[in-house]
């Protein structure tokens, strides 16, 4: 007899329910860090590397990529977010959508280089050679 009013608390039936909904995404994720790489005059394939491969490259507009990213969370409409890529004989030359760039992004050029010393080889053999060569199945040179 308690439960019929609990039930009338309930806004909705899917208030109620106990069955996990996960949330769903599909499409293409951009992250601003992602559009922050993006500088005109780049190759197609440069794109692609920076930011995958897009979802939908249209017939009648093929100088224009488009990313699409659907995210449906239980209980709210399913949020559409858009990003394209504009190209003039293969190169980028704009980009707009619903990612912004980030702000204070390293790019390849402002990183610091590491440098790996590596010793010359001694002559030594390694683990491998000498378990050959103690085996005689070969000469040492």
């Amino acid at each position: 007899m308690l439960i019929i009013p609990l039930l009338n608390a309930c806004s909705s039936w899917e208030e109620l329910s106990l069955v996990h909904s996960p949330d769903i995404e599909q499409g293409n994720i951009i992250t601003p860090e992602m559009v922050a790489l993006l500088q005109p005059g780049m190759t197609q394939r440069q794109v692609r590397f920076a930011l995958g491969s897009p979802m939908l490259i249209d017939v009648f507009h093929g100088t224009r990529w488009d990313y699409l990213l659907s995210i449906k969370r239980r209980n709210q409409a399913v949020e559409i977010k858009r990003f394209s890529v504009f190209f003039d004989h293969d190169l980028l030359s704009h980009y707009r959508g619903d990612i912004k760039a980030a702000e204070n992004v390293e790019t390849k050029q402002e990183k610091r280089e590491l440098v790996a010393s590596v010793p010359d080889y001694d002559g030594d053999f390694g683990i491998l050679e000498r378990l050959w060569y103690s085996l005689g199945l070969g000469e040492p040179e």
